[in-house]
């Protein structure tokens, strides 16, 4: 999109700010320095507040709450009723633009709409892998005209093989990553540690799937293991989150001053920075796999399980450690680790050229936006 008068509106089913939301706020200032003007349609809270002062004009939305996992045919058809509702009552939104971006499923529907009255091009940002009857409703809006499918990695394209107009463009990391100065202080300032055993840094969404429960059974395999882990993350957009909040809380209260739980809000890149090991102990298929990405461009030795994208973002071992994900597999690489840290070392700076190379981010908001434009000229 290189006209400037052109306006894009972003759509979001979360207020919150995860992986997702991370990467919409980066394509909001790519436009904003584009020229372009941004709206976004999403629930009040911390995403509506970081878009509005990057540039974007906020609608705000209700949206009734809808259990997670995977979702019925009855919900579906709730949604679809809930969707024509939204598209009547936030019209206001679309008016005036030239594409819509939809970051999710839960809008998909209501951006359906908008397409066909305002002959809309229309780009659906997948950022999980889906099957059954949420591969069907992706695929039969998909081979509507103007319409493309963004996939950050093959294991999302996968259901989508056969339609060419699904577009495999890898995520990437906030420019900070790259940018900002080292900051190892802050994060054991954060926690009053003051001795200068390593961290060991579990950064992520609070969730069964993302493998916080596995680090908290490998501490009794590390009793002997003088080390700080640290958990940094929030309960978002599951139900079940908050159980795995509740087993590290009683894990702090437990082991205090070994085991730590942050809801970090200062820069990310510090957070990172101030850790000597990181772990994505993921136990499903990681659609992607954002927090490994990060460490990496901060230089910093990482372990990650084999589950999905992890492994390919690894390098195969190449950049970090790749472990089963088992309680053995974990607590063995961290003792291994933290006892030798000199190859966890270099791979971590082979990590940072990685990113470097396969994960700038101009070069790959420059893919989404020409995509965009293209799509908005056919």
């Amino acid at each position: 999109m290189t006209d400037s008068k052109h306006t894009v509106l972003f759509l979001d089913q979360y207020g919150d700010i995860g992986g997702g939301q991370r990467i919409l706020l980066d394509l909001v200032s790519g436009a904003r320095s584009r020229g372009l003007e941004v709206r976004l349609l999403c629930p009040v809270g911390p995403l509506a507040e970081e878009a509005a002062r990057r540039g974007a004009r906020v609608y705000p939305l209700s949206l009734p709450h809808v259990q997670s996992g995977r979702k019925t045919l009855r919900n579906y058809v709730r949604m679809w009723f809930f969707s024509r509702r939204v598209a009547r009552e936030h019209q206001a939104a679309a008016e005036g633009c030239h594409l819509l971006v939809v970051n999710g499923l839960r809008l998909l529907m209501v951006a359906r709409v908008w397409g066909e009255r305002f002959a809309l091009p229309t780009v659906l940002y997948l950022h999980g892998v889906h099957h059954g009857i949420a591969q069907w409703l992706i695929a039969s809006f998909l081979r509507r005209p103007r319409t493309a499918a963004i996939a950050p990695s093959p294991f999302v394209a996968a259901p989508f093989i056969h339609l060419s107009n699904v577009h495999e463009i890898a995520n990437w990391v906030a420019p900070e990553f790259l940018s900002s100065p080292r900051d190892s202080l802050t994060l054991r300032r954060s926690l009053a540690i003051t001795d200068e055993d390593p961290i060991v840094l579990v950064p992520g969404r609070l969730s069964v799937t993302k493998g916080q429960l596995l680090i908290l059974q490998a501490l009794a395999l590390l009793h002997d293991v003088r080390a700080h882990f640290v958990f940094a993350g929030a309960p978002l957009f599951e139900e079940r989150g908050s159980d795995v909040e509740t087993a590290i809380r009683r894990a702090t209260e437990l082991e205090p001053g070994r085991v730590h739980l942050t809801h970090w809000e200062q820069p990310l890149p510090a957070l990172f920075d101030g850790a000597d090991l990181v772990i994505v102990p993921s136990v499903w298929q990681e659609p992607f796999g954002l927090v490994a990405l990060e460490a990496m461009a901060r230089s910093r030795p990482l372990i990650v399980t084999d589950r999905g994208m992890l492994p390919r973002l690894a390098g195969d071992g190449r950049f970090a450690e790749v472990v089963p994900a088992t309680v053995e597999g974990i607590a063995g690489a961290i003792r291994c680790c933290l006892q030798d840290p000199s190859t966890c070392v270099r791979r971590a700076m082979g990590g940072r050229a990685q990113v470097e190379d396969a994960y700038h981010p101009a070069r790959q908001m420059e893919k989404v936006f020409a995509l965009f434009d293209r799509l908005c000229h056919t």
